[in-house]
């Protein structure tokens, strides 16, 4: 029993001696840095996004860039058609007459004539505009993600995106330009457009019309990303849950406001890179003074029904695609 007793005691003793000691050892505090790990990228800002998840960011938007634009890419044909109609002397149709017209003439495939290479600029263009915007917000934030970003660097962030995209991926939007508006059928091939223009003009035909593409992707860029940011911001304040409905509602917002800003300028575009510009111009200011003595400034806004018909669906199904993308690849919503 005394043995007992004096065991009990040690295993006291051996306690408060451990505990002691324990109080006195001094462990460091890890806090997160607020430092970007690279001179632009902050992960607090992009909401947790590794630079991996970044990277990947760019594979998923192109790939829900190519599904939306699969959904209405014969919007665009229609689109184009009446657009250059006006140009061309000839009476243009409504949004669903220039569709039946195309159809009954040529089938679905009249109307996804283009297609390759809109897919082809969907997966440079989009994933670059779409890709680029977050990395610029992170650049542009100056309170290491302390504070929400102000809407005019998120207006900054899509613009630069946006115009750098464009200019990088303009070739693209030319050969699908001309691949629309070709009267012929069946409908040319993406080779066989670029070689002609090639054959004409040389590589440098391929940019004809950059200096309004990159307009246009300025303002849709500014106008899509920072209006989709700030209406879902406004809507998650005013009591709205993640879903499927604060997306719906934020990209209906979204196309509606691309249409009416970019129509201009993509009136312009059409008639620069389908040859249709009054001495085969180039320049904006020229080809907004022939849209003006040919049709009126109504003509800067033809084909605006189509141009809605596309980027209010296109808006839903691409934000759709690209946040459930993102949320299965546990990268979380924009």
């Amino acid at each position: 029993m005394a043995s007992s007793g004096t065991l009990a005691g040690i295993d006291q003793t051996t306690k408060e001696q451990i505990a002691a000691a324990a109080s006195n050892v001094h462990v460091p505090k890890v806090e997160m840095s607020s430092k970007p790990i690279s001179p632009w990228y902050n992960v607090k800002q992009a909401g947790g996004l590794t630079p991996l998840e970044m990277g990947l960011n760019f594979g998923l938007v192109g790939a829900s860039c190519v599904a939306a634009q699969g959904t209405v890419h014969w919007t665009r044909t229609a689109m184009v058609q009446q657009q250059l109609a006006g140009m061309r002397g000839e009476v243009p149709l409504g949004m669903m007459a220039q569709t039946s017209a195309i159809f009954r003439s040529e089938g679905m495939r009249g109307l996804y004539r283009g297609f390759s290479a809109a897919a082809l600029r969907e997966a440079t263009y989009s994933s670059l505009r779409f890709g680029l915007y977050e990395p610029l917000k992170v650049m542009m934030d100056t309170s290491d993600g302390k504070e929400e970003l102000a809407v005019w660097k998120k207006v900054t962030a899509g613009l630069v995106a946006g115009a750098g995209a464009a200019a990088i991926a303009s070739p693209s939007d030319l050969i699908m330009i001309q691949m629309a508006a070709s009267k012929q059928f069946p409908p040319p091939s993406m080779y066989q457009v670029a070689s002609q223009v090639i054959a004409k003009d040389g590589i440098a035909g391929l940019y004809k019309g950059i200096g309004t593409t990159v307009t246009r992707a300025a303002v849709l860029g500014a106008t899509k990303m920072a209006t989709y940011d700030v209406v879902k911001t406004e809507l998650r304040k005013n009591g709205w849950a993640e879903g499927p409905g604060l997306v719906f509602a934020a990209s209906v917002v979204t196309g509606l406001a691309i249409t009416i800003t970019t129509s201009p300028a993509t009136n312009m575009q059409t008639i620069i890179m389908s040859g249709n510009a009054a001495g085969g111009g180039s320049g904006m200011l020229s080809a907004a003074q022939d849209i003006l003595r040919r049709q009126g400034p109504v003509g800067f806004f033809r084909g605006f029904g189509m141009q809605w018909a596309r980027f209010g669906p296109y808006a839903v199904v691409q934000f759709a695609v690209w946040e459930n993308l993102r949320k299965a690849c546990g990268i979380g919503a924009i």
